[in-house]
């Protein structure tokens, strides 16, 4: 149904002030255990397991970099600064 077409029955919405925040807890937590992570940094010699869509969706660098690869176990060495 689209957004113009108009029902007969009333129709109710459900907004969360939390819902976003819950996200990202989950998602933290998960990464902690290593849960559905599929792609590691390497930052300055160290190790950190990560979410590919997170890192693409809060960064254009990490969109650019991650997009395309189909690898299941991804590593990304970030440069050192000059």
């Amino acid at each position: 149904m689209s957004v113009d077409e108009k029902t007969d029955s009333p129709m109710y919405v459900y907004e969360s002030t939390v819902h976003c925040t819950n996200i990202l807890l989950c998602l933290n937590d998960q990464r902690k255990q290593d849960i559905l992570c599929d792609v590691t940094l390497i930052v300055e010699g160290k190790e950190f397991r990560a979410h590919r869509a997170v890192l693409a969706a809060c960064s254009e660098y990490f969109l650019q970099a991650l997009v395309g690869q189909t690898e299941n176990d991804l590593v990304v060495s970030l440069p050192e600064e000059p």
